[in-house]
């Protein structure tokens, strides 16, 4: 569910972190508005379909296994809900490691990076810096 070739790349403003981890979303979200970004919570799948169809940011970071609807479930839903709706997608997890699940979630979902946990906050903007070149221009609050 990244943007396709050829689409033009929209500047980093938006963020959903869904994680059922609420030290993950914590610490994630601190991290990305510490860079200035808009960061939307959920702890569930539902609240992470919901945050997407309704303020559709450009980054989603999607746990694979969340309460409700898993990470993948919230890929598919959001596939048939907003065909047209390409956010880049970060699947993190805890659970499913292994380079089988990562090459099928690349293949099947479009998934931009595939990360396990535990992921060090350094580690995650660099990510972030590979899909979005101008997001470490973005001056950190406090500099």
């Amino acid at each position: 569910m990244t943007a396709e070739a050829g689409e033009p790349r929209v500047a980093l403003e938006r963020v959903l972190v869904a994680d059922d981890s609420r030290i993950f979303r914590v610490i994630t979200t601190d991290t990305l508005r510490g860079h200035g970004l808009e960061v939307f919570e959920a702890a569930n799948g539902s609240e992470a379909f919901q945050v997407l169809v309704t303020k559709r940011p450009q980054l989603v970071i999607l746990d694979a296994l969340m309460p409700v609807m898993s990470g993948f479930e919230v890929m598919e839903k959001l596939r048939d809900a907003a065909p047209h709706y390409h956010p880049v997608i970060f699947v993190v997890t805890a659970v499913y490691k292994s380079r089988r699940w990562a090459a099928e979630a690349k293949n099947l979902y479009n998934v931009a990076e595939y990360i396990e946990k535990p992921i060090e906050p350094e580690d995650l903007i660099k990510a972030i810096a590979r899909h979005f070149p101008e997001f470490l221009g973005l001056p950190e609050k406090g500099r």
